[in-house]
């Protein structure tokens, strides 16, 4: 559940970044299941802060983007990228990212 809860944040902010119509969220291969289950709550939790901060209605259609996938998370003998967890949001055909995966977070401490 906690997982879950910091998905839907990572979402929630990522889209208060972007303010777009419609987002795809790309994750690791083995988070499918746990970010699909978060999509909806993400889209009505920032429908609900946009409205507070500004009054204004506005809604995001997310998707889950099954074509691009994070690398998988690190493991003893592999080489090559590999990522902790979290979400990149991307919208107008992928030429807008926002990276807030676990990594990126980790290289702001």
């Amino acid at each position: 559940a906690k997982m879950r809860d910091f998905i839907t944040k990572l979402i929630v902010q990522g889209l208060l970044m972007l303010l777009e119509d419609e987002v795809e969220v790309r994750c690791r291969a083995a988070d499918d299941k746990l970010v699909a289950a978060c999509l909806e709550a993400a889209a009505k939790e920032y429908s609900k802060v946009v409205e507070a901060e500004t009054g204004a209605k506005k809604a995001c259609k997310l998707s889950l983007d099954s074509a691009t996938k994070l690398p998988p998370a690190p493991a003893a003998g592999q080489h090559g990228a590999s990522c902790l967890g979290g979400v990149v949001l991307a919208c107008q055909k992928g030429t807008i990212t926002i990276d807030n995966t676990i990594d990126s977070r980790l290289h702001l401490v």
